[in-house]
């Protein structure tokens, strides 16, 4: 389309598009600074191989006049390709040395041989090492466990005994109990009515174990060590027979009321 002609069909003149000397148009197009060399050169765009810009084919924004920028695409650096190319031989690493090796750097806090800075301040803190954890069991979420039928048909006047393993079946507890269950009060006040329920634990609070025994249940307090708690919770890692149960060491004599029996005593009335 001639310059200074309007696109829209309009007549050129004083109110419409601008002459021709100042490259303007109906539509505001600057078809002058479209086809400047240098305007498009300021953006990054030039002419493939430097050649003269064909303005009947499109000029600048012709597809095959279109490149990147320079520095846009950093051509790889070959090494180990002979000393003309400034990285053969050696491949700028030098002779010998760590640094020359190929493989990892040495490890995060590696201080070159001497003694590193971790190691050289005190430990602080107290550390027991006869520190036992339990998995905490309220007496509030067993009932809504009991009541909900979690473990079973519940008999109110000659309840089974439930055990740890009865606990972790139900999804009561967690699978991976390191030292036993305690038995807490959690969500049941002290005069308030309890289901009657017989249970055997690790631990059990006094409150909690008023409350039990009140309501007509019992609560009893065994000891398991690490293995025979794995017995318990998982008899069937055992195919070759059960362990025979721990004794209680004499620094936890006050803590229980007796050793736990394997297989769990649910178990043994099944059986039976």
């Amino acid at each position: 389309m001639p310059r200074g002609t309007a696109r829209d069909g309009g007549g050129s003149g004083d109110g419409g598009s601008g002459d021709g000397d100042d490259g303007g148009s109906g539509d505001g197009t600057d078809w002058d600074g479209l086809f400047d060399d240098d305007a498009w050169y300021e953006r990054g765009i030039t002419v493939r191989g430097g050649s003269a810009i064909d303005h009947a084919s499109g000029g600048a924004l012709a597809l095959n006049a279109l490149r990147d920028a320079d520095g846009a695409r950093k051509a790889r650096k070959r090494v180990g390709r002979g000393i003309g190319s400034g990285k053969g031989k050696t491949s700028g690493r030098g002779h010998k040395g760590a640094k020359s090796r190929s493989g990892g750097g040495p490890r995060l806090g590696f201080e070159g041989g001497q003694t590193p800075l971790r190691l050289t301040l005190p430990k602080r803190g107290a550390h027991n090492p006869h520190r036992m954890t339990f998995d905490v069991v309220n007496l509030a979420t067993l009932r809504e466990y009991v009541e909900a039928g979690r473990f079973g048909e519940y008999d109110g006047d000659d309840p089974r005994t439930l055990t740890m393993k009865d606990f972790v079946d139900a999804g009561l507890s967690n699978k991976k109990i390191k030292h036993g269950i305690k038995l807490l009060a959690g969500g049941v006040d002290a005069d308030e009515a309890f289901i009657k329920v017989r249970l055997e634990v690790s631990r059990a609070s006094t409150k909690a174990k008023e409350i039990v025994e009140r309501a007509g249940g019992s609560v009893t307090k065994v000891h398991y060590n690490r293995l025979g708690l794995r017995a318990l919770l998982h008899p069937h890692k055992f195919p070759r027979g059960l362990p025979k149960p721990a004794r209680t060491p004499p620094r936890l004599r006050k803590f229980v009321d007796r050793e736990g029996t394997l297989p769990a005593p649910a178990q043994m009335e099944t059986s039976a």
